[in-house]
């Protein structure tokens, strides 16, 4: 006869206390990540993905199909994109009600993001790293209504409350569990 052994989680925690001789060993936890598909006219054009490792948040962006420009891009409060205007979305995510800019002294919201600058219709890919971005928890970015990502039509000014003076809203996506 066979005997099996089942170790539950509070036994593979004794375990491992028992070989750190009693010491336990710092475990990160696991990355959050949230990723939304970017639409524009109903057609997805890219991706927005958000990911949070312990105290350090990253985005990943890749769009395609935008002219030659510079254009403003937030992460919005609200996680709905009702087309054509994408207001649905609400404005922009402000967990510490800052001003809007990225040069504002009195700023910045927490959906403020650095302009994306798009070359001819070609994907455009940003990898940025996101200080004081939170995803879960209290003040965090996923909380019971969500949130979208907007890229407007022409470039934020990053000082200029609410949004930059950053133009129509064109391209929105809803952020989602990955």
């Amino acid at each position: 006869m066979r005997n099996i052994i089942v170790l539950t989680p509070l036994v593979i925690s004794a375990l491992l206390m028992a070989s750190c001789g009693g010491e336990t060993a710092a475990v990160k936890p696991p990355a959050s990540t949230v990723s939304a598909d970017l639409m524009r006219n109903s057609v997805k054009v890219g991706t927005a993905t958000l990911t949070q490792a312990g105290a350090n948040s990253a985005m990943s962006l890749k769009v395609e199909g935008l002219a030659t420009g510079t254009y403003g891009m937030h992460i919005h409060e609200t996680g709905k994109c009702d087309a054509p205007d994408y207001k649905s979305a609400g404005g922009h995510w402000n967990p510490g009600a800052k001003q809007h800019g990225l040069q504002n002294p009195d700023g910045t919201h927490g959906g403020d993001l650095e302009n994306l600058v798009a070359t001819n219709g070609q994907a455009t890919r940003l990898e940025r790293s996101l200080a004081g971005l939170k995803l879960t928890g209290e003040g965090g970015l996923m909380d019971a209504d969500g949130a979208a990502f907007i890229i407007h039509a022409k470039p934020d000014d990053n000082k200029t409350d609410p949004s930059g003076n950053s133009g129509d809203r064109i391209i929105c996506g809803v952020f989602g569990a990955a």
